[in-house]
């Protein structure tokens, strides 16, 4: 699978932060089996931050974007008036020429200040830092601004409200790209947990019940998420953190919300989810790959959890029904 190019902007007063947070998921997420290029691009070839860090070596704007592209429009200082600085006029022309239906527009904090004036985001939802949501309705009002929001998603736009923000923004493209287990890994690295909005799609099995700081009980849903077709029991997962499986049940019922069991159910669940949708695996094979003991256990397993049958996943069923 060919690499991913990510092309992040930078302009005169970009935010340090609002760069920096949003290109290092990427980068981390080639650690654990995801293909990101990134590129730094802008209309000088050095640029002063808003920190006062002058940054060198940033790539020309491209003349074209290749499809599947993804760019960034880190936050920039919002001036008093309505028209853009010398450099952000070049951006936002650039944007016009350049922005196509198979690109991927991501703004955070200000940067949809920037994506507001190449007119990308008439018509469409989006957020900002709660700071500039009112002034961004303001200028631009065939935008839909959407308050206290961590990110909102309208098609292939993407936008979110701040530093912080961001991150969970990156976070969820390396999901969307990498999948949900690079991205974890990524999150970890970096000492965070994934947010979602009510915007955004469910949270997915393979991150949900991770919001708790018990190292021990993070170590367990590694090893069922690394490897949930393992003949996983509680016996065996609570020697694996040399606890007794009285006390392993304790520690996710207090801190997950569930049992052990329930919990390696869920996640093998999300693992014949993914071998269904990708691939024509019979549902038999599916199950003994996911940990099943029966594809019949794998059926009572989804319609609890997805509340589905494996069936109704399959890309086939879906298009045909589309049809009919």
């Amino acid at each position: 699978m060919p690499a991913s190019e990510i092309f992040f902007v930078v302009l005169p007063g970009t935010m340090l932060m609002d760069l920096a947070g949003v290109a290092e998921p990427f980068r981390l997420a080639g650690r654990f089996g995801g293909q990101f290029r990134l590129h730094f691009v802008g209309p000088r070839p050095q640029s002063k931050t808003f920190a006062g860090l002058v940054l060198q070596g940033v790539e020309e704007l491209p003349a074209a974007l290749p499809p599947g592209a993804v760019v960034f429009l880190p936050g920039v200082p919002v001036g008093g008036d309505n028209a853009p600085r010398p450099a952000a006029a070049l951006v936002v022309a650039w944007l016009q020429r350049v922005m196509r239906d198979d690109v991927v527009l991501c703004t955070v904090c200000s940067g949809a200040f920037l994506a507001a004036q190449a007119g990308l985001l008439d018509g469409r939802r989006c957020t900002t830092h709660h700071a500039y949501a009112a002034l961004l309705a303001h200028r631009h009002p065939r935008v839909r601004v959407v308050e206290n929001r961590v990110f909102v998603q309208d098609g292939l736009v993407y936008s979110s409200a701040g530093i912080s923000a961001g991150v969970d923004l990156a976070l969820h493209l390396v999901a969307e790209f990498a999948g949900p287990r690079v991205a974890l890994e990524v999150a970890k690295f970096l000492v965070l947990y994934m947010r979602r909005t009510e915007a955004d799609p469910q949270l997915s099995p393979w991150v949900a019940h991770r919001n708790h700081l018990h190292p021990k009980v993070h170590r367990v849903q590694d090893l069922v998420i690394r490897d949930p077709g393992a003949t996983w029991t509680v016996a065996a997962l609570a020697r694996s953190i040399h606890t007794s499986p009285r006390n392993l049940t304790r520690l996710f019922n207090t801190h997950v919300g569930m049992p052990p069991l329930t919990y390696l159910r869920k996640i093998r669940t999300a693992a014949a989810k993914e071998l269904v949708t990708r691939s024509d695996l019979s549902l038999e094979r599916v199950a003994e790959m996911s940990g099943f003991a029966s594809a019949e256990q794998m059926r009572r397993a989804w319609l609890k959890f997805e509340g589905v049958r494996p069936t109704d996943a399959r890309p086939s069923r879906r298009v045909n029904q589309s049809a009919a």
